[in-house]
C-alpha cells in the first residue's frame, strides 16, 4: 500500500500589519509497520528518547514539549554535540532520524513530552 503516512507543518506570524505563512505537506510510503505514542519524563541530564519496539531508524519523530516553562534540547549523543535542536515550552519538532539514537535534555526542571515515531 502506498501513502500510509502523512503530515502537515504550518508556520504563520502577523505583526505590525505585515504576515508571513508557510504551509509544506508530505504523503510517505512505510515498508516498515513500527510506529509508536506515549509520554516520556525527561530530565536534567542528557537520556535517550525511548522509542520502544522501533528497531530501525524511527524516520519520521514528533516531540512535543507538553511543559509551561522549561525547554528542551535534543541532539544525537548525549553531550548533545552532534546537532541540537531547542524545543520551547509548549512547542513541538519534526525530525527525521539517520539512527535510533536520540538524546534529550530538559532546562531546569524534568519535563514530560509526547513522543510519536514512526518507522518508514
Amino acid at each position: 500500500m502506498a501513502n500510509e503516512g502523512y503530515f502537515t507543518i504550518t508556520l504563520k506570524a502577523t505583526k505590525s500589519g505585515a504576515t508571513v505563512s508557510q504551509s509544506v505537506s508530505k504523503r510517505f510510503n512505510m515498508t516498515g509497520a513500527a510506529m509508536l505514542q506515549g509520554t516520556q519524563s525527561i530530565g536534567t541530564t542528557a537520556e535517550l528518547v525511548d522509542f520502544a519496539d522501533i528497531s530501525g531508524a524511527p524516520q519520521a519523530v514528533l516531540i512535543q514539549n507538553l511543559d509551561a516553562t522549561n525547554y528542551i534540547e535534543v541532539g544525537g549523543d548525549s553531550g548533545l554535540t552532534v546537532f541540537k535542536l531547542k524545543i520551547p515550552a509548549g512547542f513541538a519538532q519534526i525530525v527525521t532520524l539517520s539512527s535510533a539514537t536520540l538524546y534529550a535534555k530538559a532546562n531546569t526542571a524534568s519535563v514530560n513530552v509526547m513522543v510519536t515515531a514512526i518507522e518508514i
